[in-house]
């Protein structure tokens, strides 16, 4: 009997759209979603892995000594300033330019991943820009680019872990990809917004962040849930007509959501970031939220400053990052700010900050711009 079971899992792990290799995971809550205080003490190094002209994406871990930073690629890991490369691999010593990648012709804005296959979102830079994304299987190391036929670029993408990915980009574009060798399918949301940002609990279950600006350069912002069918608008500030969320008349640039959805008593918390940080509850699928007001307790309004990143590993363990090098980490009891060696300290400089990624060891790394055009990637061991 065990020897039929044994071979059962080796064929299972040999089927193209299942991974038996594990994911960085976050720490296991108690039936009740109790996690354990998310750690803010770690020692900190960065690396210089691009300088000018150059822009980076987004990083994804595979592990602590399998990591790839995506983006437009010059400098100082490079045979010449002039040649341009789609990623550098961390191999726990240096980084380093992995191996071919088919003439793929994408630029970064965002990566995700799971255990063993990676997309990085972003354009298409040959002709007319096109909405683009490179993929990575890390179990075959191999590379594959798509070149769509939408305008514009995709911004944000997001993966149950189990081979179905969603990115998001301007003018309302989606492109769905439902199982690791599957092709990527198009549609639109109802707005022509700008979708920033798509994190999501399941693929029945997701949240989007989006942006207009008009021609007197006003700000609006909208916020979404899908279920991969239907659409609901829970807030828009251009046209609040049916607005299911009540945030106060202040509220203004609001860049990221964070959802996080307890399976014992199925209730949400969901963390919206910008100007003002607030916490949205709710129980089961009703359209009937709690708004909690996070500023007071991290104060980037009253220092005048925006995050534009929320990174929820669990409820209580949660990053903002501000581009003015604000950042603050929840651990359940408390925000605490934490400074980082190597990056510029809280508002002395304004740059760009990208999403992290964390380890099953709990090990953090996340690229960010010390200077112009100058990019690093932190890493955070804890």
């Amino acid at each position: 009997m065990m020897k039929h079971i044994f071979a059962m899992v080796i064929v299972l792990c040999m089927l193209p759209d299942i991974s038996c290799r594990k994911s960085p995971v976050a720490p296991q809550p108690t039936t009740n979603c109790d996690f354990p205080p998310g750690n803010r003490n770690f020692s900190w190094r960065t690396d210089t892995v691009a300088w000018w002209p150059s822009e980076v994406g987004g990083v994804w871990a595979f592990s602590d000594t399998d990591v790839y930073v995506m983006g437009d690629m010059h400098g100082p890991a490079m045979d010449g300033a002039n040649t341009t490369y789609l990623s550098l691999h961390w191999d726990g010593k240096e980084w380093g330019v992995p191996g071919t990648y088919n003439d793929i012709q994408h630029l970064s804005k965002d990566v995700t991943g799971d255990g063993h296959f990676m997309v990085s979102v972003g354009y298409w830079s040959v002709g007319d820009d096109k909405a683009g994304l490179a993929e990575f299987d890390n179990n075959l190391k191999k590379w594959t680019g798509y070149e769509f036929q939408m305008p514009g670029d995709l911004y944000s993408v997001w993966t149950d872990s189990k081979g179905f990915f969603i990115a998001v980009g301007d003018n309302g574009m989606i492109y769905t990809k439902d199982g690791y060798n599957s092709q990527w399918v198009y549609s639109k949301a109802p707005t022509s917004f700008t979708l920033t940002r798509i994190r999501g609990v399941s693929k029945t279950e997701m949240y989007i962040s989006a942006l207009l600006y008009n021609a007197a350069d006003q700000e609006y912002n909208q916020y979404w849930k899908y279920d991969g069918t239907n659409w609901y608008k829970l807030f828009d500030n251009q046209d609040t007509t049916g607005n299911v969320i009540a945030l106060p008349a202040d509220y203004s640039k609001m860049t990221d959501v964070a959802p996080y959805r307890c399976p014992a008593t199925d209730s949400l918390k969901l963390y919206l970031a910008g100007w003002n940080s607030f916490l949205l509850q709710s129980k089961g699928q009703a359209q009937n939220y709690s708004v909690q007001n996070l500023s007071p307790a991290l104060p980037l309004h009253n220092m005048g400053n925006t995050a534009v990143i929320v990174d929820l590993f669990t409820p209580n363990d949660i990053w903002m990052l501000s581009p003015e090098y604000n950042f603050y980490q929840w651990n359940g009891a408390d925000f605490e700010q934490v400074y980082i060696p190597g990056l510029p300290g809280p508002e002395t400089y304004t740059g760009i900050v990208r999403n992290m990624t964390k380890t099953q060891s709990g090990k953090i790394f996340f690229p960010a711009e010390v200077s112009p055009q100058v990019y690093v990637v932190a890493q955070g061991t804890p």
